[in-house]
């Protein structure tokens, strides 16, 4: 072998060497490895976590994000507007073509009928403080049954199962509310903030779970601290936190193979997302991608058009579109964030316009389908980037999670 050639194994060896060690000092710094006596790895726990959810911290962001909109809106004409949505990857006039329909078309209705909402007299009869100081102290007892730190449980294939108690508490507060607000466009923006409010309280944790899944694919287990069993039965309790509360069914089928169950799942999104670099990548892709690469399980980084764009492997960009997720435009860092402010706004926008409750409901999915996995998934490039040592991109990442309860 060459000096030459010895001297770029060297190269290459030091630099996998560096990754590794930012890995670890990125693991050890986010999540703590609780053990038992015999020294083995029970419940891993975020060291940095909310604990104790807060609701008007969030219905005051909501009106001031409210507020300036209207004051975006008001400069801003109808066809840049319609050029904004284009941007954003929604056409709500090509009814029909690709990604889009009427819920597109409602949606941009929405977010125009933000300059029509008084929101300084909506937000006052929305300011019942025994009804959101009931609801805060009821969902904070249940999120208690389930230790918010707690982000994998080793030993307990049913210990997430317990999260069905927060969903007794917004059908409590759904209802409460009902009774106290008469207003119908107040009664829909504190529907929205219950079920928004309880939606991020567990986004925080499946975030975490997609950071998790980050290290255990790309770091071997004794750098973690943990065995391959160990890390096996963590991701099947990543995956039993994901089975919804009525399918028992699957839960059973978590307990009964707990030790393959979650790696399973996971190495199914792997297999996707390999399949999907492979395509972008081939001669007769449809997607006009250049210099593909993949990030981990859930990423890849791509020259789109002579700009670079870090895009999902595993979510599409909606409910109705092929296309892939945008997760971080280098040309338009603000893009995403941007995107996902407005997207929050006409879902609460939403309950101001006239509509058959069944529309408000597809509208509603279709707003849902724009963000909310997406948001979940990108703890794994809040990983990425922590380990690879880009702090500036991990900020950018955190900066559009559009989730004030999710820690950084």
């Amino acid at each position: 072998m060459s000096h030459f050639s010895l001297t770029i194994l060297l190269s290459i060896f030091a630099l996998n060497v560096f990754a590794q060690d930012a890995s670890v000092t990125g693991f050890n710094d986010r999540f703590n490895l609780v053990k038992n006596e015999q020294g083995q790895v029970t419940i891993i726990k975020l060291k940095r976590a909310t604990r104790f959810f807060t609701i008007k911290p969030f219905i005051k962001q909501l009106k001031n994000d409210l507020l300036g909109e209207q004051q975006a809106l008001s400069n801003m004409t109808e066809l840049e507007l319609d050029e904004m949505m284009y941007e954003l990857g929604i056409n709500p006039y090509a009814l029909g073509e690709e990604g889009n329909s009427t819920e597109a078309q409602h949606f941009r209705d929405s977010v125009r009928n933000v300059l029509n909402i008084d929101v300084e007299a909506a937000f006052t009869e929305l300011d019942q403080k025994d009804f959101w100081e009931e609801f805060q102290r009821r969902l904070n007892e249940a999120a208690l049954f389930i230790d918010p730190t707690v982000v994998a449980n080793l030993d307990d294939a049913r210990f997430f199962y317990k999260k069905a108690v927060t969903y007794k508490v917004v059908t409590w507060a759904l209802q409460e509310a009902q009774k106290r607000f008469s207003n119908i466009p107040v009664l829909n923006i504190a529907s929205f903030v219950i079920v928004r409010v309880h939606d991020m309280m567990l986004e925080q944790r499946h975030f975490a779970h997609n950071m998790l899944l980050h290290y255990f694919e790309k770091l071997p287990e004794s750098k973690l601290g943990m065995t391959k069993k160990e890390i096996d039965r963590a991701v099947s309790s990543i995956y039993e936190y994901r089975i919804e509360a009525t399918n028992f069914f699957e839960s059973n089928n978590a307990a009964a193979d707990w030790a393959n169950y979650g790696m399973n799942k996971f190495f199914m999104n792997v297999r996707s997302g390999n399949m999907t670099v492979q395509e972008w990548s081939g001669p007769f892709s449809s997607m006009t991608f250049k210099d593909v690469k993949k990030l981990n399980f859930a990423f890849a980084s791509v020259n789109h058009e002579g700009i670079r764009k870090i895009y999902h492997l595993n979510h599409s960009a909606h409910m109705l579109s092929m296309k892939p997720a945008l997760a971080f435009d280098y040309s338009k860092p603000e893009r995403v964030k941007r995107f996902r402010s407005l997207l929050n706004i006409g879902g609460v926008a939403l309950g101001f316009l006239k509509l058959p409750g069944g529309i408000k409901s597809a509208v509603d999915n279709f707003i849902k389908s724009l963000y909310v996995k997406q948001v979940r998934t990108e703890g794994a490039l809040v990983g990425y980037f922590e380990s690879t040592g880009d702090t500036q991109m991990r900020k950018a990442i955190f900066s559009q999670r559009s989730n004030l309860y999710i820690v950084e």
